[in-house]
């Protein structure tokens, strides 16, 4: 598949030294529009390219309508912050809710100066009663969004103003929590089914091309009905337009026709039950949500023929970061075309490309879905009437019913416990959000390629119980195997008939403790002792990469530099002593945190190797003051 790019849309190149370019003539806001009939509209252009005009004149309350729909028009315009035409729809629908509950009320305010926040209050107690909490916690924001920009304040009440500059207002909405992804083999299943369908697709397609081609090259190898066939694809890829055919069947005439079309478009066309499986496979391979798939634009470059380059559309991040670039791998064989987002994309760009000549090729979307059932003065009647049925189907919106239930059923997909597979898009997004966050080992950093970390973890991570469970398994392990290294750990004792031992074969002792003979004279000497052990190689510490050892000398318990003899006891009965007194003081999370390792050496490890008369001896010698001060560090002047 050839590079495709498309000129007319693409961004002036800009570069050092290289002036923007400008736009001509004067600039114009988006204005509200009053018609010689009085109408009070304020027209949308979003920054997806969809436009709408939103009419302020059948809305009750007339004098508050100007204001508004001024207010409106400011956070719906080029600087707002409302800059899709579904969340410019959703704070227009919220003016409209207001303003017909205001009308209802016995005492109801009629311009904004006597809306107060009680009136937004009891309206947010009204919506609350027929919907959940989280919506209404949405509408309310939107409301109060618009409210703010209207201009000059003044026209609002003091009361109001106030409450409106007051933080905190999303605090009474429901905590966003995302729902749990798939298991493993809900997963296989519903990407398996997915891609055999868009295989079938693939195929389907490429048999109608195929048939196309003899028909051209040497239609006298076709039979009569293929030749018949042939000739209705001919028209159908020149035209566009779908032939009338009828196919014998038992149903009335009229259904013959319909299923007789789309039967025949399918040859060359997507139709609307081709969506489903494309939709669901292009969130599993991409790790993107459905909105940013349906969003995917016709245009591209293919880079070495090896991955593609896209320009996504990413909705709910603002206006400055609503656009972002990716590189998709396209795969080195046809096998592998249905396993990497860049094959997918570039498949998809290519079953489509016939359909966007008539429906438009800002988005790489497009299917035939015919020209009956809409009245000629609905808009997206006369587009497709305009397009001989060709067109995009996300183009007026996103939320078209793709009937996942019915195309889950139809494949016999359950869950684990055997009832019939719900098939969600949010929920397919968040497994790979799983998978991705398991593979790199829960980094989140490198597992939010899609979205921040923040979002992954809110969204998609938090409400998993899969994803629960295995952080619950890293946990336990990486414990487990701590506790297991203490536990391990054995310190170097020499203990008194080591030490009477030593006169006759110092050689073989030193050998025993992985010393030469030389380092445990000085250790029997004293001239390596610490607080309560001798020190091996101060200058070459497992615990600090300092020139010389400068950690707790109660960490000299636990490290393997550390040679304990009978000499020492003593203080090590006064350590033992004084964590004691620490455990009898200090909560005990804070005491196991600081000590616990100490304490498991000390009282485990190393005063058994001791006989209880070497430790009654020891008692009597024990240093009348150790102040954990001196356990925390070497003291030495600076």
């Amino acid at each position: 598949m050839s590079e495709q790019i498309s000129h007319q849309s693409r961004l002036a190149p800009t570069g050092p030294g290289r002036s923007s370019a400008m736009p001509s003539g004067p600039y114009e806001s988006v204005a509200v529009k009053h018609s010689e009939q009085g109408a009070l509209t304020v027209p949308f252009t979003g920054e997806d390219g969809r436009t709408k005009e939103y009419d302020f004149t059948r809305l009750p309350l007339p004098r508050m309508h100007r204001d508004l729909a001024i207010a409106f028009a400011a956070r719906t315009g080029p600087t707002g912050t409302l800059r899709t035409k579904s969340s410019a729809s959703s704070a227009y629908l919220g003016i409209r809710r207001l303003l017909v509950f205001l009308e209802s009320l016995h005492t109801r305010p009629t311009t904004l100066g006597e809306l107060t926040p009680r009136h937004l209050e009891r309206y947010r107690l009204e919506r609350l009663k027929t919907v959940k909490v989280g919506p209404v916690a949405i509408e309310l924001t939107l409301l109060r969004m618009v409210l703010a920009s209207v201009t000059p304040d003044t026209e609002l009440s003091p009361q109001l103003r106030e409450f409106l500059q007051q933080p905190g207002h999303q605090r009474n909405g429901a905590k966003a929590v995302g729902r749990p992804g798939y298991s493993d083999r809900e997963f296989r299943a519903l990407v398996t089914a997915a891609r055999s369908d868009v295989v079938g697709i693939r195929e389907r397609i490429r048999v109608g091309e195929d048939l196309l081609q003899t028909f051209r090259n040497a239609p006298e190898d076709l039979s009569p009905e293929d030749r018949t066939l042939a000739a209705h694809l001919d028209e159908m890829d020149q035209t566009g337009h779908i032939p009338d055919v009828t196919w014998t069947t038992r149903l009335t005439q009229r259904v013959q026709h319909r299923f007789a079309r789309v039967a025949l478009a399918r040859h060359l066309y997507l139709t609307q039950d081709d969506l489903a499986p494309l939709l669901l496979l292009g969130v599993a391979l991409t790790g993107r949500n459905s909105e940013t798939i349906k969003e995917l634009p016709s245009q591209h470059r293919v880079l070495e023929g090896r991955a593609v380059a896209v320009a996504l559309t990413k909705r709910r991040r603002g206006k400055s970061q609503s656009r972002e670039s990716v590189h998709w791998e396209i795969g080195t064989s046809e096998s592998r075309q249905l396993h990497t987002p860049g094959g997918f994309y570039l498949l998809l760009h290519d079953l489509m490309r016939r359909g966007r000549r008539l429906s438009g090729d800002t988005r790489v979307w497009s299917i035939w879905a015919g020209i009956a059932g809409r009245p000629a003065y609905d808009p997206a009647g006369q587009s497709r009437h305009s397009s001989l049925g060709h067109i995009d189907p996300y183009a007026l919106a996103l939320t078209r019913d793709l009937k996942l239930g019915r195309w889950g059923a139809a494949h016999g997909l359950t869950d684990d416990d055997g009832n019939p597979l719900e098939i969600n898009l949010n929920r397919l997004k968040t497994t790979v959000e799983v998978r991705r966050t398991r593979a790199v080992g829960g980094h989140l950093p490198s597992a939010s390629r899609t979205n921040t970390m923040d979002v992954s973890f809110i969204h998609y991570l938090q409400g998993d119980p899969r994803i629960r469970d295995w952080a619950d398994q890293v946990l336990t392990t990486a414990i487990n195997e701590a506790e297991a290294n203490a536990r391990a750990f054995r310190p170097r004792i020499l203990v008194a008939t080591s030490e009477a031992a030593l006169n006759s074969s110092p050689e073989t002792m030193a050998d025993d403790l992985g010393i030469s003979p030389e380092l445990l004279r000085r250790v029997i000497q004293g001239e390596l002792d610490t607080l309560a052990s001798a020190c091996l190689a101060i200058h070459r510490s497992p615990f600090t990469d300092a020139d010389v050892c400068n950690v707790s000398f109660l960490t000299c318990l636990r490290c393997p530099n550390a040679l304990i003899t009978e000499h020492h006891l003593p203080a090590l009965l006064s350590v033992r002593d004084l964590l004691q007194t620490a455990r009898d003081t200090l909560p005990l999370d804070d005491w196991v945190e600081e000590h616990g390792r100490t304490w498991l050496a000390l009282a485990q490890l190393i005063l058994p190797k001791f006989s209880e008369a070497q430790q009654a001896k020891a008692a009597t010698k024990k240093p009348v003051s150790l102040h954990l001060s001196f356990l925390s560090g070497p003291q030495e002047p600076r």
